[in-house]
C-alpha cells in the first residue's frame, strides 16, 4: 500500500512549489528561514540557522535516474561491491554503538532507508530480530535480494507504507542525498513505535576540515549530495520531526584505498589512465581507517 505524496508533511509544512516535486526548496528545511547566498559557490545557506543546500532543481525521475548501476560502478564509486569488506567494517562499528544506545537491539525490528546492496541488512541477520530495507536503485536491491537473501524492496520510502512499526530506522550516508530530508524524518517519526530510535551518518559541514577545505571538501558534490548538515542543523531538523538526540560522535571511516584513489585520480583530478596504472599494480588494494572528524554518527529517540 502506498502513502499519498503529502502524507509525510503532517507536522512540517512543505515550502511553496515543492509538493510532489524533488526540487530545491524556497525556504530552509531545518528551521523554515530564508535561503541566501553561501560562501561556497553552487550552494545556498539559511540566513537564520546556517543549513546549507545545493542550488539545483531536480524532478523525482531525474533524482532516481542518478542512482542506476553506473552510480555504484564508475560514477561515484569505482566498484561498490569491491568495497564490501570496508563497508562491513564500518557497519560493525555502528552496530557496536547501537548496542550501547538502543535498548534490547537483539529483539528489535530494524528498517534501513537506502539499503543499497544489502550489506548492513546482512550484518543484522544475527543481531536483531528482524531487518528490512528499501532503496531506489533497482540494481542494488536485486543484488541484496538475490545474492544475500535479505528483505529489501525497490521503491521510494515516502510513497511506501511499511507493514510494521520498527524499533529502529537507520540511514547510513543517505540523508544528504534526499531532496526532502525533512519529510523523510517526519515519515520515520510516524512509522517508528513510540520511544523508537533513528540512526544517521552524514558529513558535518561545520567540522574544522569542512570549513578549512571549503568548496574542495570531499563531501560537496551536487547533484548527488543535495544537503549539508552541521551538528546544530541536524539536531534542529530532528527536533522539528519529534526526535531527541541521545548520541552524536565523529567516528573514523574505513575505505578501500584503491577505491579512494579512484575518486581522487579518476574523478577529482581527471586522470583515469593514471588510476588504471595504480589499479594494475594492486599494491593499494587494501582497506584503511581514517578519522578526519567530518562524518557524524547520530542516534535520536522518538518522543511519545
Amino acid at each position: 500500500m502506498n502513502r499519498p505524496q503529502n502524507a509525510a508533511s503532517a507536522e512540517i509544512e512543505q515550502p511553496a512549489g515543492s509538493a510532489g516535486v524533488s526540487s530545491q526548496p524556497r525556504s530552509c528545511l531545518a528551521c523554515g528561514g530564508t535561503y541566501g547566498p553561501s560562501p561556497i559557490s553552487g550552494l545556498l545557506r539559511c540566513r537564520t540557522c546556517g543549513f546549507t543546500s545545493a542550488d539545483v532543481r531536480l524532478g523525482d525521475e531525474q533524482l532516481a535516474a542518478l542512482y542506476g548501476r553506473d552510480y555504484f560502478h564508475g560514477q561515484e564509486y569505482h566498484d561498490y561491491r569491491a568495497e564490501e569488506a570496508s563497508l562491513r567494517a564500518n557497519f560493525a562499528r555502528r552496530i557496536f554503538a547501537l548496542r550501547q544506545h538502543v535498548p534490547n537491539l537483539e529483539e528489535a525490528s530494524v528498517f534501513e532507508i537506502g539499503c543499497a546492496y544489502g550489506f548492513f541488512l546482512d550484518e543484522m541477520k544475527d543481531v536483531a530480530r528482524q531487518a528490512a530495507g528499501i532503496d531506489i536503485s533497482r540494481d542494488a536491491v536485486r543484488h541484496a535480494v538475490e545474492q544475500l537473501g535479505v528483505d529489501a524492496t525497490c521503491g521510494d520510502y515516502l510513497l511506501t507504507e511499511i507493514d510494521r512499526c520498527p524499533d529502529l530506522i537507520v540511514m547510513w550516508d543517505t540523508i544528504e542525498h534526499l531532496a526532502r530530508p525533512d519529510l523523510f524524518l517526519a515519515a520515520a517519526a510516524r512509522d517508528l513505535r513510540p520511544g523508537g530510535h533513528i540512526a544517521i551518518t552524514t558529513g558535518d559541514i561545520g567540522s574544522p576540515v569542512a570549513r578549512f577545505r571549503g568548496r574542495r571538501w570531499r563531501m560537496i558534490h551536487p547533484p548527488t549530495h543535495l544537503h549539508y548538515f552541521s551538528a546544530d542543523t541536524l539536531r534542529l531538523m530532528l527536533d522539528r520531526a519529534g526526535f531527541e538526540v541521545v548520541h552524536l560522535s565523529h567516528p573514523g571511516v574505513t575505505r578501500n584505498l584503491q577505491s579512494a584513489l579512484y575518486i581522487i585520480l579518476a574523478l577529482k583530478v581527471g586522470a583515469p589512465v593514471l588510476f588504471d596504472v595504480v589499479r594494475r599494480l594492486r599494491v593499494f588494494d587494501f582497506s584503511v581507517t581514517v578519522n578526519l572528524f567530518d562524518i557524524m554518527f547520530v542516534i535520536a529517540r522518538r518522543g511519545g
